[in-house]
């Protein structure tokens, strides 16, 4: 009974254990109100385990490579230039750069579609673009705001033990943050990963999950719909887990002081 109250507390321990309890249960609530709800065109479990078997018979693990090779593009091309910019504002003549940048984090990319057109050769660097304008923006903003934040007795402590400038930037802000820029790294591909199905939309001629999905949400699949969706998800799920375990094999530190590990 202790265990049952305690999980209805904040700020309580719980064993592993009891937090996979907890998990099970609240997947398979979501599962019972998923079987048992009254809207007849949202397809049943079963036959979305159906359409996702006729997708993959039909090439659904080629669209899956497809669209997982241009995110990962895009997020290695996302995390030189952000960083890059990120780690430049020590130096006061970049700042207002990285300003301006996070400042596009407010436009829309339907608008800037046209532009980006213009300025790429093919489509497959136009979504690439893309991804890599939409997590920028967002990474930039974090990564200053992290570099802005570190304290001023850690350049001190550098600084006493005779490192010249460009070396304390690179102990205290490039090696003292790794394990937050990876935080935000995690972060910010959660983001392209929910922009694919918009991008690979613009161009349907080199595939990809994201123009299957809306290939099949033309002609109303739901089921292939709903099948899509869950594999999205799972997959944006498994890299999230595989980027959370590099995080603490390079920074095991980083999760040595945290309130629930």
């Amino acid at each position: 009974m202790k265990i049952t109250i305690d999980v209805f507390k904040p700020n309580q321990h719980i064993s592993k254990a009891t937090m996979t309890s907890i998990v099970v249960f609240q997947i398979c609530l979501a599962l019972l109100i998923w079987i048992i709800n009254p809207i007849a065109v949202i397809p049943k479990p079963m036959e979305v385990v159906s359409s996702f078997m006729s997708l993959w018979s039909e090439g659904l693990a080629y669209e899956i490579k497809t669209s997982l090779f241009l995110c990962i593009k895009a997020m290695l091309l996302t995390s030189v230039i952000s960083l890059l910019i990120s780690y430049l504002t020590v130096v006061p003549f970049f700042r207002p750069i990285a300003a301006f940048v996070s400042k596009g984090r407010y436009l829309g990319l339907v608008g800037l579609t046209f532009v980006f057109q213009l300025l790429t050769p093919n489509q497959n660097d136009l979504k690439l673009a893309l991804l890599v304008f939409g997590m920028t923006v967002f990474f930039i903003t974090s990564m200053v705001n992290v570099v802005a934040t570190i304290p001023k007795e850690r350049f001190d402590h550098a600084r006493t033990l005779k490192m010249k400038e460009w070396q304390v930037v690179w102990e205290v802000v490039v090696l003292g943050k790794i394990d937050m820029a990876i935080e935000v790294l995690r972060q910010n591909f959660a983001i392209a990963w929910m922009m694919l199905t918009m991008v690979e939309g613009i161009s349907r001629t080199e595939g990809g999950v994201g123009a299957l999905l809306l290939n099949q949400n033309k002609h109303f699949h739901l089921g292939s719909v709903f099948a899509i969706i869950g594999c999205i998800l799972i997959l944006g799920l498994i890299i999230d887990y595989l980027l959370g375990v590099f995080q603490k094999l390079v920074c095991p530190y980083s999760v040595l002081t945290l309130e629930r590990k």
